[in-house]
Parts: C-alpha cells; sequence; structure tokens
C-alpha cells in the first residue's frame, strides 16, 4: 500500500496531483468528501504560512546576532566596572559584595615546578653564548614556571653562580670569560620553590 508522505514538498507535490485528478476524473469521483476547491484553498493558505515562516526564521536569525552583539557590550560594560571595583576596593570581599561581586574561588595550591629538560648550545661567539632548553612539564603535581635561573661554574667545581634570568626557555649570556672551561645548567623556578636542576651543558668560549 502506498504510504502517505512525510516531508512537505512531497505533501503539496500530491495534493496538487490530486486536486487535478479528481477535477479531471468526475465520472470517477463525483462527490469527494473534500472538495478539490477546498484542497486548493488550503494549499495556498499552507504556501502563505511557509512564507511566513521563511521570513520568521531569517528575523529570528538577525534578531539572535543582534542579541549576541549586545550581550557581548554588556559583559564587556561590566567586566570594566568589576575591575575598578575590584582595584578601588583592593579586591575586599566584603566591599565587592556590595555590587554583587563576591569572593573569588581560591586559587589552587602552587607548587614547584618540574625539571628543565634537553638544555643545550645554541649559538656561541668569542664572549658570548646562547642558550635554549625544554621547559618542564606542568601538571602531575608540577607547578607553572614562572621563571628561568642559569646558573654557571668552571668545569669540575662544585659552587654555581647565578649568571642570568629568563622568562622564557632561551636565554643569551654576554661577557663570557674567555680561555675558562664553563659549565651551565637551568633551574625552572615559580613562587613555591624551584625544580631540579638541568643537564648540564660545557664551552670553553
Amino acid at each position: 500500500m502506498t504510504q502517505f508522505p512525510q516531508r512537505e514538498n512531497d505533501i503539496v507535490v500530491l495534493a496538487r496531483d490530486l486536486i487535478a485528478g479528481l477535477r479531471d476524473n468526475r465520472d470517477e469521483f463525483p462527490a469527494p468528501p473534500v472538495e478539490p476547491d477546498r484542497i486548493e484553498a488550503v494549499c495556498e493558505e499552507f504556501a502563505e504560512a511557509s512564507g511566513r515562516a521563511a521570513r520568521a526564521r531569517v528575523a529570528a536569525k538577525q534578531a539572535t546576532k543582534e542579541k549576541g552583539e549586545v550581550l557581548k557590550r554588556l559583559k564587556s560594560d561590566m567586566k570594566s566596572d568589576l575591575r575598578y571595583a575590584e582595584y578601588r576596593t583592593e579586591f575586599d570581599d566584603r566591599r565587592l559584595r556590595l555590587i554583587g561581586w563576591g569572593a573569588h574561588r581560591p586559587d589552587k595550591p602552587l607548587t614547584p615546578p618540574g625539571q628543565v629538560a634537553d638544555l643545550r648550545i645554541f649559538q656561541e661567539g668569542r664572549d658570548w653564548i646562547a642558550l635554549d632548553w625544554d621547559p618542564p612539564p606542568e601538571g602531575r603535581g608540577k607547578g607553572r614556571v614562572r621563571a628561568y635561573r642559569v646558573e654557571r661554574a668552571p668545569s669540575g667545581a662544585d659552587e654555581w653562580a647565578h649568571v642570568g634570568l629568563a622568562l622564557e626557555s632561551s636565554i643569551m649570556l654576554k661577557n663570557q670569560e674567555r680561555g675558562v672551561e664553563w659549565q651551565y645548567r637551568v633551574i625552572a623556578v615559580n613562587r613555591e620553590g624551584e625544580g631540579m636542576e638541568s643537564n648540564v651543558v660545557t664551552a670553553v668560549l
């Protein structure tokens, strides 16, 4: 048995075929419960309703876009006032609650960073040397790196001197004493402490 269509376009096509068939075959179908003129009128009504729905979808899409833009401006304006209030009150939670801005979530406990990996000599010159390295992995109990301390010692010595501080995973050290075999190492640090020393690289400039 033929199944009644489910898609709108297929229903309209069938309606048009039904209207034409009933009109052209009056002898075969003399008294249909619903006259073809009525079905044609409902088809036209459906077409008008479909047009209104399509226009409403376009309008809704535009309205949604406009809503998002207004919300973006609202958030920006609110954040400006909240930042102002934070600095004005020096982050005093009691005073910030006066404007609905409650206490901040406590920061996650800070832990010392991990070990710097693969310290290497990138370039060197008459009295300078460029070093780079891989940052230690974060997570698994290791905290975020805030800086890197670069240390130096004569080859074979046990006392290391601080010779540079880097915020990124590279550094150029100038004015290095020539003719000395220097050892270099790097240590990641943050407010909670420091990680293990990196591997050592050696150079004679």
